[in-house]
């Protein structure tokens, strides 16, 4: 049984909760007062401009989770009813999500207007310079891994320079942006050109996947099959389902302090690689077995940023177990998964309102 399977959770109150994720988190007293308290409006205005105030919304916990043969209960922040229950419901009906892949890196992009018309071949000629002054911009605890240029628009001409960094457990946008305006003046050297965006791009050189089988009926089976199916073929189905996904992602990204846009960006580029919009997941049927994949580019950071301005979120990073950048992607893609499976389930059964409405009943 799953350490993380807390019989009647949701029956408990609050504070035996919270009692009980401290026991399984081994959270102290401060770590639980966190947990509970509001955000203190000068550490807010820290971080926006304007501030006038805070905004509260509501931190539970999914339950049920093994990840790579490992339990996990899931601290998520979301308003919306039945995201959580589904969650947890998603990751009971699995033994194990098993999450392949993924990695530490980012793209800055430099775009240079009106260069030498051998430029691309330029920059790949100078390479070894470009990797040099970048690496001596950079933190000790990034690395430089790759640059290459290419045209964009021979008539406008335009072109891109593109350089890869290792931002280990960084999400590391402002380290990147400093290396990209770093650059400008050994770019335009080289190319002839003039420099004008210097800028991280948000789509990520990488794919995470989760995978799992579903404990489930025949025909419930079949059902989520189709459900799938229906989004595969129809745009408009796809933006549900996707959306449906992102409800379990950007709940726990909200939870860790991370850039839900960034994320959420990434995933719906990923969407339309293929030139059509459609599904993120993939379901199907194979040894009479429900499988289940998911297949995101997810960039997180579990060091600097609002993890270290915002005590809550930096003890649901310690409710995690205090993962790697690695580790939170792959739990953020397995909640996905097993929030689309609970969501199809439920769409190709009884409706979606049976269960949602029911838990949307307890605000009203």
């Amino acid at each position: 049984m799953k350490k993380t399977a807390i019989p009647d959770f949701y029956k408990k109150t609050p504070d035996e909760r919270l009692d009980i994720i401290s026991n399984i988190a081994n959270l102290n007293k401060t770590d639980k007062d966190a947990l509970r308290a509001e955000l203190n409006v000068d550490v807010a205005d820290g971080l926006i401009e304007n501030t006038i105030g805070t905004f509260t919304l509501p931190l539970g916990i999914a339950t049920n989770f093994r990840i790579n043969n490992r339990d996990y209960v899931i601290p998520m922040v979301i308003e919306e009813p039945s995201v959580v229950a589904a969650a947890s419901a998603g990751a009971k009906a699995t033994d194990n999500v098993t999450v392949t892949g993924g990695n530490s890196h980012v793209i800055g992009q430099i775009q240079v207007l009106n260069p030498d018309a051998d430029a691309t071949a330029k920059v790949l000629s100078r390479k070894s310079d470009i990797l040099d002054a970048a690496t001596s911009i950079l933190s000790r605890h990034m690395s430089v891994v790759d640059v290459y240029g290419s045209m964009l628009d021979v008539q406008s001409r335009m072109l891109k320079v593109e350089i890869v960094i290792d931002t280990g457990e960084a999400m590391g946008a402002n380290a990147v942006n400093t290396v990209c305006e770093g650059l400008a003046p050994i770019i335009e050297e080289i190319t002839g050109g003039h420099v004008l965006l210097r800028i991280l791009s948000n789509a990520v050189p990488g794919v995470i996947s989760a995978q799992a089988h579903f404990k489930t009926s025949g025909p419930v089976a079949r059902g989520i099959v189709s459900a799938y199916e229906f989004a595969r073929i129809d745009k408009l189905r796809a933006v549900t389902h996707n959306k449906g996904i992102m409800n379990g992602i950007t709940a726990v990204a909200m939870a860790t302090g991370q850039d839900t846009r960034a994320i959420e960006a990434a995933a719906h580029m990923h969407a339309a690689e293929s030139g059509v919009y459609g599904p993120l997941s993939k379901w199907y049927i194979q040894d009479d077995m429900l499988c289940g994949e998911l297949h995101l580019p997810i960039r997180v950071g579990t060091v600097g940023g609002l993890t270290t301005h915002h005590n809550t979120a930096a003890t649901c990073l310690k409710i995690l177990g205090n993962p790697t950048s690695q580790e939170l992607a792959g739990i953020m893609t397995s909640v996905g998964l097993c929030q689309n499976f609970s969501a199809l389930r439920a769409l190709s059964t009884d409706g979606i309102q049976k269960g949602h409405m029911k838990l949307h009943a307890r605000r009203l």
